[in-house]
């Protein structure tokens, strides 16, 4: 997040890029470079931009779009090659305790099913015939706030509390030792990919910070 010279976040922003090549998630590389790529065009040509205030406006906002872009393209990966087993035996063989375990495993529950909800949520506005465009949201964002925003916050509260009786039935809140199901061990390629990886951070931050 604070790596703010153009040369590390556009290196981030490759090996990101490699990584959904890696997972064969074509689409999202597509979609999110071509985000990316624009604002970085449009972060250079800023400085022909002569109102300060609407240089600082667009510099702020793109270098917050840029730094989500790089998130949401890490969490395609995660996703695509992750399975929520597998972490919760990962963090167990790690001894991770139980307080950090639980709520990540329930943040990574959360957001699928909110994605889910906000589908069928946009399916139901679309049959009562109210346009979720980003055209709508600029000419009435009191009303999409009412129509969307509150009935998914609604939603999400009721999930939550699904998820936290899924947890204590499963035996989340006993300390004692649990059954690993999924047996993980380190293999040459985890080695040599935790290599490379701690290697392009020392140099991020060697490029950010000489």
């Amino acid at each position: 997040m604070f790596m703010n010279k153009a040369m590390t976040a556009h290196i981030i922003c490759a090996v990101a890029a490699v990584y959904l090549l890696a997972a064969k998630a074509y689409k999202p590389f597509a979609v999110y470079l071509t985000i990316y790529i624009a604002v970085a065009l449009l972060m250079a040509n800023v400085d022909k931009i002569h109102n300060t205030s609407a240089m600082l406006l667009i510099v702020s906002l793109s270098y917050f779009v840029q730094k989500l872009v790089v998130l949401l393209m890490m969490g395609s990966f995660f996703a695509r090659m992750t399975a929520i087993p597998y972490v919760l035996s990962a963090m167990q063989h790690m001894k991770i305790p139980d307080a950090a375990a639980v709520p990540i495993m329930v943040a990574l529950r959360f957001f699928p099913t909110i994605r889910e909800d906000y589908h069928s949520l946009k399916d139901s506005l679309r049959i009562r015939k109210v346009s979720l465009s980003p055209l709508q949201f600029i000419i009435h964002p009191v009303r999409m706030v009412e129509y969307l925003f509150v009935p998914i916050l609604m939603k999400s509260l009721r999930t939550s509390d699904e998820l936290a009786a899924s947890a204590l039935s499963r035996g989340f809140e006993h300390m004692n030792e649990q059954t690993i199901l999924y047996p993980l061990k380190l293999k040459t390629l985890d080695y040599l990919v935790g290599t490379l990886s701690i290697l392009i951070v020392a140099i991020l931050f060697y490029l950010q910070f000489k």
